[in-house]
């Protein structure tokens, strides 16, 4: 999956959203409002729900986008962005262990003729930290789905932990953001500016860093 579907799917992801927001706080007697107005007067418990039931859809394998997107709607961007990364953290982790220590051998019947596995597990012996970082970067499989494959690979836990939450963080910042700006424009009809502009940034870095692994990764293979 290249950037440009990265953002195709956020933007139809957010659009949905943005629909179902916009009859809820039109049509439904300002329950996008009321909702967000319980979960800042709740403060504690709010998040954390969310957080387990983010890591709990990570750990089954449901498409994250729809839950980054949300938690833009419903906590805003900074704290959207926290939470999310928290749950992939989690999540991933969880599904890292389930994967080496538990469910390797169904994944490598499954997945073991499979192109993108048979690379991954191919690249991750010579370049484990480039190849990690592209894969969470440009996700050629669901980063849910992802997880259970690294973990059928010979990458250490702490690598892939790492790259899995540092290089989700413009990804994650974009798509906040985006359920951010949708949430304020529909509940008080504004654009926010400062929104607009941390999407404009993230959309750019993911670009940037998208090209530098990819050019990376080509002087390797060329070298080799």
């Amino acid at each position: 999956m290249h950037s440009k579907k990265i953002f195709l799917h956020g933007i139809m992801v957010a659009l949905a959203v943005g629909v179902l927001s916009f009859a809820a706080e039109h049509y439904g007697q300002g329950h996008l409002s009321g909702l967000t107005a319980w979960i800042e007067a709740s403060g504690n418990l709010a998040p954390f729900l969310f957080v387990a039931i983010n890591v709990v859809g990570m750990v089954l394998v449901i498409p994250q986008t729809l839950f980054t997107v949300v938690a833009g709607v419903l906590f805003g961007a900074v704290k959207g962005t926290g939470m999310c990364l928290l749950s992939m953290a989690v999540g991933s982790s969880i599904s890292f262990f389930l994967g080496r220590f538990v469910l390797r051998g169904r994944v490598f019947k499954k997945f073991r003729t499979d192109p993108n596995f048979m690379k991954m597990e191919m690249l991750s012996r010579k370049h484990p930290l480039k190849v990690l970082a592209l894969s969470r970067i440009v996700p050629v499989v669901p980063y849910s789905v992802a997880n259970y494959l690294w973990a059928a690979t010979g990458v250490r836990f702490l690598p892939f932990l790492i790259m899995s939450v540092v290089c989700l963080i413009p990804e994650t910042v974009f798509l906040t953001a985006g359920g951010h700006l949708l949430s304020s424009g529909v509940r008080m009809g504004t654009v926010n500016w400062e929104m607009l502009g941390v999407l404009a940034v993230a959309a750019a870095l993911i670009f940037f860093l998208v090209r530098a692994v990819r050019h990376s990764l080509d002087e390797d293979e060329s070298e080799g």
